[in-house]
């Protein structure tokens, strides 16, 4: 049997040529640092030197000493000076990962010692999470002086989305920890808010520690950890400063699984009642019947003709709306709507002539309450 060790000393040079070229050929920012002869060279010198100093490191079993650990972080700060996006930042700790990983196991083959195998990927395992934490420190302690605030609290949100390894040390950087579960909200605004996005990202960070990020068309991502501030303050905050409706929807999800969640919460939000002042933050339950229907198209159609119909008498929309949710209390309804009982059921027998449902029988509820959250999720 051959020395492991000294077999991938040997290849130290090849592999790191290999990793090189597989860097510019995945990643973007790296394709650009190696076109330059200075910028290539020094991804060599680096990728050298850690193939190197693994094997040494490995064979006497010692930890990454603070030396090591400092000089990783120094080439850490110079990818954030060279301007290397957080995404090329996290990509390249997955791919040398893997790269390293396939070296040692291609070159201990059938027949190598078993224990050095498990001595190297041992070694690895451990110390490559301390070197991951110290290139990532680096990187963004140096991207804190370069980039804006807003960009970095949509760094973090991204890479909560992803369920990336990095995103723990993002949030050291901006202040917060991950939370182990949050409650994912979509904000659906007719328009992106122009120069008022970044306002909005930075104000539901500073204000509640809430990742956010904003994807068109208007449609704003915000992670509130759960157990914290009461998730509608902070809509209501957001959506006060988009102006104009937006409609909100929401999802629970643990952080290993946020993307999942926003896919919920985005569903709610395209069948959520678009409000100038939310008065829910809805989820599925609220929601359920609407999303039952919303994607069958001879429902959806049948439900618009009423709405159409509606359209005829005396804010009978926001009559049944406010009907409804004060559970078809006259009186309340009334107060809330500023009429008198008599004219509240005016409005209520007009619904009854133009569409042929009474709307306080359980018929009417199941019919005309769809087709007023059909009507309030139209913009405008």
């Amino acid at each position: 049997m051959s020395d492991l060790f000294g077999l991938l000393e040997k290849r130290a040079e090849a592999n790191a040529r290999a990793e090189v070229v597989a860097y510019a050929r995945e990643i973007p920012d790296y394709r650009r640092e190696a076109a330059d002869p200075r910028g290539h060279a020094a991804m060599l010198d680096y990728a050298i030197w850690m193939r190197r100093h693994t094997v040494e490191m490995t064979r006497g079993d010692d930890p990454l000493g603070e030396s090591a650990l400092a000089f990783i972080g120094e080439i850490g700060r110079e990818r954030a000076s060279n301007g290397f996006s957080t995404r090329a930042a996290e990509s390249v700790l997955v791919l040398h990962a893997n790269l390293m990983l396939h070296e040692i196991h291609d070159a201990a083959g059938d027949g190598e010692d078993l224990n050095q195998l498990l001595q190297l990927t041992a070694w690895f395992g451990a110390q490559g999470l301390r070197g991951t934490a110290a290139y990532m420190r680096g990187y963004l302690d140096e991207q804190a002086l370069r980039v804006k605030l807003a960009q970095r609290i949509r760094n973090l949100a991204e890479s909560l989305l992803a369920n990336a390894a990095t995103a723990a040390e993002i949030a050291r950087s901006l202040g917060v920890t991950v939370h182990e579960e949050y409650v994912a909200v979509v904000v659906r605004c007719p328009e992106k808010p122009g120069e008022l996005a970044d306002e909005i990202v930075e104000l539901a960070f500073k204000q509640h520690a809430v990742p956010a990020l904003w994807r068109e068309p208007g449609e704003l991502v915000a992670l509130l950890p759960a157990g914290r501030d009461e998730p509608l303050t902070v809509v209501r905050a957001i959506v006060e400063l988009a102006g104009g409706p937006c409609a909100v929807g929401a999802a629970p999800g643990r952080s290993t699984a946020l993307a999942e969640a926003v896919a919920v919460a985005t569903r709610v939000a395209q069948v959520a009642p678009r409000e100038r002042v939310p008065r829910a933050v809805y989820g599925i339950p609220e929601v359920f019947v609407e999303l039952g229907v919303a994607h069958v198209p001879e429902v959806d159609e049948w439900l618009g003709d009423l709405v159409r119909r509606l359209a005829n008498g005396p804010d009978l929309v926001a009559t049944l709306d406010l009907y409804y949710r004060n559970d078809m209390n006259r009186l309340t309804t009334a107060l809330a709507l500023h009429v008198h009982p008599r004219t509240l059921d005016y409005r209520l027998g007009r619904v009854r002539e133009l569409t042929g449902v009474d709307p306080g029988s359980v018929r009417g509820i199941r019919i005309l309450s769809s087709a007023v959250a059909r009507a309030l999720r139209e913009p405008g």
